[in-house]
């Protein structure tokens, strides 16, 4: 009678432990990033698509008077950046222009940056989502270690 309470109370955490394991896994698999391309928000625009969408966004932008602590760059941002490396791998950086779409949405420009300082437009310009492009501030984290004073 000892032995068989033993082995179902190995045998229920052993499943236990299997169980867990599988959800874990699960939901590693159904949680990851959301994949590169049109799915994730990213498209190719010409530069005066770019140049449209950056006079949208200024028509409408408050004034600013606050120093940037810093700025959040998404991921659909980031792949827009790698995919601009691929195509020129000798640009010096990026930038981000905030805009509004032809539909009043918010969205980012990421454009490459030359060794001169120069938006690099003849490469491919492409446009975000913009859902957590913003300076710092007014959207910060608020108990960040890194910017409390």
């Amino acid at each position: 009678m000892k032995t068989n309470k033993y082995f179902f109370t190995a045998v229920g955490f052993l499943t236990g432990i299997t169980m867990g394991v599988s959800i874990l896994v699960f939901s590693a698999f159904t949680n990851g990033p959301k994949p590169s391309g049109p799915d994730a928000g990213i498209s190719p625009v010409t530069a005066n698509d770019a140049n449209k969408f950056v006079k949208n966004y200024m028509a409408g932008a408050a004034s600013f008077n606050q120093v940037i602590k810093g700025f959040t760059i998404d991921r659909a941002q980031l792949d827009a950046m790698n995919r601009i490396v691929q195509e020129n791998s000798n640009l010096t950086g990026f930038r981000i222009y905030f805009g509004t779409d032809n539909n009043s949405r918010k969205i980012a420009v990421v454009v490459g940056v030359d060794d001169n300082g120069n938006d690099a437009v003849n490469n491919t310009i492409y446009t975000t989502d913009s859902h957590y492009t913003n300076p710092c501030p007014p959207i910060c984290d608020g108990n960040s270690t890194i910017t409390k004073q």
